[in-house]
């Protein structure tokens, strides 16, 4: 029996840890949450993690094309940078892809949080943004359910049709998935607003950490799923 017959994991493994993306769905959405509450008390009118929230700041804004348009228009160009920059870095990444990813964007948010004790202005923001966005790749080759996870909007639109019944099967299931994560959003806003008032600047450096944590937590989950890319 060879090394990789032995490590291959079981098909109860790869159930288990395939329903374990569900609690790191929401502890992300819990960090987006936490960073939108946190940007938006620090850097004020602007909402890091969620680019539409941003695209409707930007157009309400721009008759007078005020600074806060085009700080704004900045983010949701940031957040777009971020997605591209992380996708690209991790493009050849297979099994370990989605903990590379976060790796990435956790190390965005401590550049950000070392930009921000330094004084600079917006670059701490558009470090943040730009991690946000690399944190929307992390289920860039799941089914459609992770890769909207990070998004209250897509979640709350799920959650009405689950409890309109306007989708197939799993009415139950759907109500509780989509609803937890829609929740994990808004309780990561709470965190967020309570870090910042307690915390000040390290409230950056605790969404850090916590995302520092949950790439061991991923790390882990993949050691039991399939490559990405491969039908994960």
């Amino acid at each position: 029996m060879t090394l990789s017959n032995i490590r291959k994991p079981t098909p109860l493994a790869m159930d288990r840890a395939q329903r374990a993306l569900v609690p790191l769905a929401a502890a992300l959405s819990g960090i987006a949450g936490m960073i939108n509450a946190i940007g938006f008390l620090a850097f004020g009118a602007v909402f890091l993690a969620s680019p539409n929230a941003n695209a409707t700041v930007l157009g309400a804004n721009r008759p007078d094309l005020t600074s806060v348009s085009l700080f704004a228009g900045g983010m949701i160009v940031s957040f777009l940078a971020g997605v591209i920059g992380v996708t690209l870095a991790t493009h050849r990444a297979t099994q370990f892809k989605r903990s590379l990813v976060l790796a990435l964007a956790t190390l965005l948010l401590a550049a950000a949080y070392l930009a921000f004790t330094a004084g600079f202005a917006w670059i701490p923001a558009i470090l943040l943004a730009g991690a946000m966005g690399g944190i929307h790749c992390v289920f860039e080759r799941d089914t459609v359910i992770f890769q909207e996870a990070l998004s209250p909007s897509a979640q709350l639109i799920r959650f009405g049709e689950a409890l309109a019944g306007g989708s197939h099967g799993g009415r139950t299931g759907r109500l509780g998935l989509h609803g937890s994560l829609w929740l994990a959003f808004a309780a990561g806003g709470f965190v967020g607003a309570a870090s910042w008032f307690g915390l000040g600047a390290h409230a950056f450096l605790a969404a850090a950490a916590v995302a520092a944590i949950l790439i061991a937590r991923t790390w882990l989950i993949e050691q039991n799923l399939p490559e990405a890319g491969s039908g994960s």
